[in-house]
């Protein structure tokens, strides 16, 4: 028990009688998440880093209540109506209020992506790029060691699966930057706009792996966020006659897909072809495919040639004089040739 001294969480799982491996079992998640979760404690901001879904297991787990997780985690009791708000969550929902008007997402929207973000392996750091040495404990830093299979990382498991028989750990490490990318955007109150499709298949995740607000708890946790109905007057994703879930799922889902994503002919079919092949468990081989998983990125790499091309000529003549004659010289150096001017030619 002295091990458990000044951690509310191991103390808590001694006085059910679990062992980590059980604890787990019950909250339904990997143990690496339960250890993560557990080393969280009494950190203010220790549950930043998991998906709402965990922390309803980890309620479950420790026999308490959603609402007072956060209370046993970090020690911070937050009283019901109190004014402080400690957490900045006022400052959150205002600027989600705001920013989002419902064209194409509500607040509620935003914040149901949002969080889909934040609760997953790829937690925005501040300068939008990875960080093993930042926190980043989960199951993707995990596979990255060679402790946990690919089908263990969230989120990325869902890529198609001719995607992930041919694409190494730096393609995967890219594709996180691109789902964090998604989270910072939303959190700075913009709308995330796919450039490749890389940034297609990231946002394709992350809203097919997001529960739709009507469905989960942002209401709750936050309650004066501004919801579908707020915007609209009604809610475009719930037919007064019926109510399933299902429904409710599937209309939001697709509201967000035909919001968010470019139609497919604007990418010449490459995501509904890659899904079809992916059906029929064919693969792409040719890396000069543009549907192959290592071109995916290509719009980046063409925005960054264009940016740079547009930069040059926009320099003074004696400035793009200079820059070429380094140019040259660099080649002359590489090929061990004289440089050529261009007074030369």
């Amino acid at each position: 028990m002295g091990s458990n001294a000044g951690n509310p969480v191991k103390q808590r799982r001694a006085e059910l009688k679990l062992t980590q491996q059980e604890a787990a079992r019950r909250a339904e998640v990997a143990l690496a998440t339960w250890r993560r979760f557990e080393n969280s404690a009494a950190d203010a901001k220790g549950l930043k880093g998991f998906r709402a879904s965990n922390l309803t297991g980890f309620a479950r787990a420790l026999k308490v209540k959603v609402d007072d997780l956060h209370n046993l985690v970090t020690g911070i009791s937050v009283e019901p109506g109190a004014t402080d708000d400690p957490f900045g969550m006022a400052a959150i929902i205002q600027l989600f209020n705001e920013s989002f008007k419902g064209d194409p997402l509500t607040p509620a929207d935003a914040m149901a992506l949002s969080d889909t973000v934040d609760f997953s392996d790829f937690a925005p750091t501040e300068d939008g790029r990875l960080h093993l040495q930042h926190g980043f404990t989960g199951e993707f830093a995990s596979y990255l060691k060679g402790e946990v299979t690919i089908r263990e990382v969230e989120l990325l498991c869902d890529l198609p699966e001719m995607v992930l028989t041919q694409v190494n750990d730096h393609w995967l490490v890219r594709m996180g930057e691109r789902i964090m990318r998604i989270g910072s955007e939303l959190n700075h109150g913009r709308v995330p706009r796919p450039v490749c499709l890389a940034d297609e298949y990231a946002l394709l995740l992350v809203i097919t792996n997001s529960e739709p607000p009507q469905l989960g708890e942002l209401a709750e946790r936050y309650p004066d966020l501004l919801s579908a109905e707020d915007v609209f007057g009604s809610d475009p994703d719930i037919d007064e006659f019926e109510e399933d879930d299902f429904e409710i799922r599937t209309e939001w889902k697709d509201r967000m897909i035909v919001g968010l994503l470019p139609p497919d002919s604007s990418h010449d079919f490459r995501r509904y072809d890659l899904t079809i092949m992916d059906h029929y468990g064919q693969g792409v081989y040719d890396p000069s495919d543009s549907r192959h998983p290592l071109r995916w990125f290509d719009r980046d790499d063409l925005r960054a040639r264009c940016e740079s091309e547009l930069e040059f000529v926009r320099l003074p003549k004696e400035q793009q004089e200079a820059r070429t004659r380094e140019a040259l010289a660099r080649m002359s150096m590489f090929f061990g040739t004289e440089p050529t001017s261009q007074d030369d030619r």
